[in-house]
């Protein structure tokens, strides 16, 4: 297990910590929540939502809407099954909602500055919506998805928001075998798998966890292991990643933001063993 700074010791409360004037006590109950269904997560959604229709500014508006998205790309990832016909074609209806929609309300235009949560929310809902999209559609949307990516990473906090989101998702765009077919070069999983130890590594975004500390960096990390034909390493990343996280989980290392994604994401990695 890696060690863990004193740091991620407070990091452990939910949400965005910080200052606002909007109360955030009652969507942030409710978003603990999501996890007990579709109905639970819509809950919060509509707690954020309304935070947002308020009229939130600034800080407290980046975290209204990242509660928001939260919900899409949790419904979408961990409540839709991505192999049944109807879930699949709700599921690809979530989270083109969420990229062209929710996230929206907090674009650099409407922010008035560029905002790592914007660009970060935007690539992961545009990346989940291509797992089930056609390959026209795929190609149609890649501009908007190297967009999101070059522009977060590219803005103060980008390489570290979300413990290295941005470069986990490229990392996932970049070792998935089904980005051959895709121009440009886009599928590189040697280049994926250099992106997912640099989001491994990140540091801590003020108010969240190191990159370590995110389960998805090494659920991407064992899949690219294994599609470079890496397979006992992978199957060893994959079995620390379900006890260290398992332990995390325990020991309350692991914000609420993330925390079902996490427990969502040691299912899927148990899968690899």
């Amino acid at each position: 297990m890696q060690k863990l700074n004193l740091f991620a010791a407070t990091c452990a409360l939910g949400l965005s910590l910080t200052a606002a004037a909007a109360d955030f006590s009652t969507a942030d109950a409710l978003y603990a929540k999501r996890d007990e269904g579709r109905s639970s997560a819509l809950k919060a959604r509509e707690a954020y939502e309304q935070i947002v229709a308020q009229g939130a500014k600034d800080t407290d508006l980046v975290r209204a809407v990242e509660g928001v998205a939260r919900t899409y790309l949790y419904e979408g990832g961990y409540l839709l099954s991505i192999d049944k016909a109807d879930e699949k074609a709700e599921r690809k209806k979530v989270f083109h909602d969420c990229w062209t929609v929710a996230v929206e309300n907090m674009s650099p235009a409407k922010l008035g500055f560029s905002s790592p949560a914007y660009w970060y929310l935007r690539a992961s809902c545009i990346a989940q919506e291509a797992q089930v999209s056609s390959v026209l559609e795929r190609l149609a949307n890649l501009p908007k998805l190297n967009d999101a990516l070059d522009k977060g990473l590219a803005a103060p906090g980008g390489d570290t928001y979300e413990g290295g989101g941005l470069l986990r998702v490229k990392a996932a765009v970049k070792g998935n075998p089904e980005a051959k077919g895709l121009p440009g070069g886009l599928y590189n999983p040697e280049e994926a798998l250099k992106l997912i130890d640099r989001a491994i590594a990140a540091g801590a975004y003020p108010g969240s966890v190191e990159g370590f500390l995110f389960c998805e960096n090494f659920r991407r990390k064992v899949d690219i292991l294994n599609t470079l034909g890496r397979g006992a390493e992978s199957k060893a990343l994959a079995a620390s990643t379900v006890s260290d996280f398992g332990t995390y989980l325990e020991q309350g290392l692991i914000p609420e933001s993330i925390r079902a994604e996490t427990v969502g994401c040691i299912k899927e990695v148990k899968k690899a063993l």
